[in-house]
């Protein structure tokens, strides 16, 4: 019996918990920035962020998470004078609020491991100064026996519904015990439709087996639409106690007559049917897929044999019915596990209004972020891969290519800049467009800077072709600014783009246009887990090649191949190749081809993504496997190469990135790797 780290696995799912915190306190934030600058806050989406600083403060504690508990601190009390309008929340106080936020989330990525409290102590003394505080308001004219009930944020509540002349009203309501959760959730749903809650109080009234209770709300419509929209859920009734149609006089809540309820059947089983899985545990289920892969291939290769030898051949068709049902129950099984791991796209693309947000006020710029295609899905490690090369492209968007407001204005543009996210499947990838509005990149300008660092010799100037200049920005330590800004100027972050999406196995495209801005188009593999995958062997050595990018096969005559050393005729079509044994620059490939040791016979392996083409020229084609790709280590990193895989009893073998290896080819570098260090 395997026994577990339970303090392990409780600090995994409080990392969850602090996530799923911060997910919900960004979006609310976002919601709190709109309403700013339409002049209207949201009192409940400042009372949510407020409980999301304070379940924060709670659970960080549990961890020794002291930078995180610290601050949350800070931001829940700066928080609860908002709520309480006891300060006014100003343009600065938004901006430390925010950034409060993004140091949370910092806190939490880097897991307890770096130290932040010189950075949380100054961000605390900003939230601590910029809060500016107001005067106390007058007593509120209701009764005090409700008054006494309330909490002050529910007393502040309803004093600023009694502002804006609302009717106050209580909703007195009686629910059977058994059926209290689902009727109680439903009703306050649904009153909130028309108006405030603004608190929940005791019932003098006690009926067994029921649960009586009052809602005090604040609404503009009268006491029988409220009672009729209520009455959709239960019996209720409703008092006015305040409001412009009801006078001054104060009104008593006592004397409520009795309530009679609708049952519902008794149950104890809970709404939600949703489990957290770690992925560390999917992982471990796609190894087993892998190594099934290899034994329904065993199982195959073993039912041809005997069905070849007449003796048994009877056992082997047997043998080849049984591996065809257990290839369609091994298909539906992978599905199955891919499936689990896909999570929509959108939910990273929510993640960036925040952060938009953010860079707009640095830069005292006006952005909108548009999105489409949120519901795409794709691997959730490749979710949290993709993060940080859109960020750095983002941030790159809004620091170089949108204009300042007037300037727009001037170009005859709206003010504010549009950053466009999109999402779409194409095949067994998915395309991710990042468009802007802007200027567009200025070429000439990528030139004589990249001239001006040394990136490009005046000889290379001459020769580029329009892809190639452009694919310059991806170099590091390039930057056409001439001095640091908060955002950018340091020559870190497209290099990091491109690192991160060829480690994905993707591909970049850029579109622009001078003045109207640029796109972006980011291609990546739905998944990288486990993959369907081509069999090839050249000169003893096997590779993996993953047949998602494979368009055709075709069989072709060596010395057709060695006719051009550049092009192959596949189909009457010119295509790029490259001798895959030659690419990895493997001795006994080069050797044999240059002693004239080779197959007559050879395959053509048509790969494509987008609208390039490549051919890969091996001699052997061996079988079709599902394999779990493992990325190598950092020091073994090769170009070209997506990872490793097991494939029992054949061994571990290469598998090739193909979006790499076009990558490579498309920048106008040498298809063959040189060096004297074979891989």
């Amino acid at each position: 019996m395997v026994k577990r780290n339970k303090k392990g696995d409780r600090f995994k799912e409080f990392l969850v918990e602090a996530e799923d915190i911060l997910n919900s306190m960004g979006r609310d934030l976002l919601k709190l920035g709109k309403g700013v600058k339409a002049g209207l806050i949201d009192p409940a989406v400042l009372n949510s962020i407020f409980r999301s600083a304070h379940t924060l403060k709670g659970i960080s504690g549990l961890y020794d998470f002291k930078d995180m508990a610290v601050l949350s601190h800070a931001l829940e009390d700066t928080l609860d004078m908002l709520r309480l309008d006891r300060v006014n929340l100003s343009d600065d106080l938004l901006g430390y609020i925010m950034g409060a936020h993004e140091m949370l989330v910092g806190i939490i990525a880097s897991r307890g491991t770096e130290d932040f409290t010189l950075p949380v102590q100054e961000l605390k003394a900003h939230l601590v100064g910029s809060c500016q505080v107001k005067k106390p308001k007058d007593d509120l004219n209701i009764d005090k026996k409700i008054l006494a009930t309330l909490t002050e944020y529910e007393a502040h509540r309803l004093r600023d519904n009694l502002k804006q002349s609302k009717n106050i009203l209580i909703v007195a309501v009686r629910f059977p015990i058994i059926s209290f959760d689902k009727g109680y959730a439903a009703l306050i749903d649904l009153l909130k439709t028309s108006s405030e809650v603004i608190a929940t109080l005791p019932s003098s009234e006690t009926v067994p087996e029921m649960i009586s209770f009052d809602i005090l709300i604040g609404t503009v419509n009268d006491d029988n639409s409220i009672k009729e929209l209520a009455g959709q859920i239960a019996a209720v009734e409703v008092r006015r106690i305040a409001g412009p149609l009801s006078g001054s006089e104060p009104v008593s809540i006592k004397g409520v007559e009795p309530l009679q309820s609708p049952m519902a059947p008794e149950t104890l089983r809970r709404v939600s049917d949703t489990v957290r899985v770690d992925i560390d545990k999917l992982d471990s289920i796609m190894n087993i897929v892998s190594e099934l892969g290899v034994l329904k291939s065993s199982v195959a290769r073993l039912s041809a044999e005997l069905k070849n030898d007449t003796k048994h051949s009877f056992y082997g068709i047997e043998l080849s019915r049984i591996e065809t049902y257990l290839e369609r129950k091994f298909g539906e099984l992978r599905d199955s596990v891919l499936d689990i791991r896909m999570v929509p796209i959108g939910q990273l693309f929510n993640r960036f209004e925040t952060f938009i947000t953010k860079l707009a006020r640095e830069t005292g710029k006006e952005i909108r972020l548009e999105t489409t295609g949120g519901d795409t899905e794709i691997d959730k490690l490749i979710v949290e891969e993709l993060a940080d090369p859109l960020m750095h492209i983002i941030r790159n968007i809004v620091d170089h290519a949108l204009e300042h407001p007037s300037e727009r204005e001037k170009l005859g543009k709206p003010r504010y800049g549009t950053i466009s996210l999109k999402a779409f499947q194409s095949g067994n990838h998915v395309v991710i467009d990042v468009i802007d509005d802007g200027v567009g990149i200025d070429e000439k300008l990528i030139k004589r800077k990249a001239l001006e660092k040394g990136i490009l010799s005046t000889e290379d100037a001459t020769t580029l072709t329009r892809h190639q200049l452009l694919e310059l920005i991806f170099k590091p330590g390039f930057t056409t600014r001439d001095s640091v800004s908060s955002t950018s100027g340091r020559g870190v972050g497209m290099d990091v783009v491109k690192e991160n999406i060829t480690r994905l196995s993707g591909i970049i495209d850029i579109e622009t246009s001078k003045g109207a801005g640029t796109k972006f188009s980011l291609t990546i593999p739905i998944t990288l887990a486990i993959v369907q995958a081509l069999i090839v062997e050249e000169f003893g050595t096997q590779y993996a090649i993953p047949l998602s990018s494979v368009i055709e096969i075709a069989e072709l005559h060596s010395s057709t191949v060695d006719e051009d050393p550049e092009y192959v005729k596949v189909n009457d079509r010119d295509i790029l190749y490259i001798r895959l044994g030659e690419f990895f620059y493997r001795k006994e490939s080069v050797q044999n081809r240059q002693n004239g040791v080779q197959n007559d016979t050879c395959y053509g392996i048509v790969v494509g993504l987008a609208e390039h083409r490549l051919c890969i020229i091996v001699h052997k084609l061996l079988e079709e496997l599902d394999v779990v790709v493992k990325p190598l280590p950092k020091i073994l990193r090769v170009d070209g190469v997506a990872g490793a895989t097991d494939v029992g009893d054949e061994g571990t073998m290469l598998v090739a990135d193909v979006t790499g290896i076009l990558e490579l080819l498309l920048v106008g570098r040498t298809a063959y790797m040189s060096g004297d260090e074979a891989v």
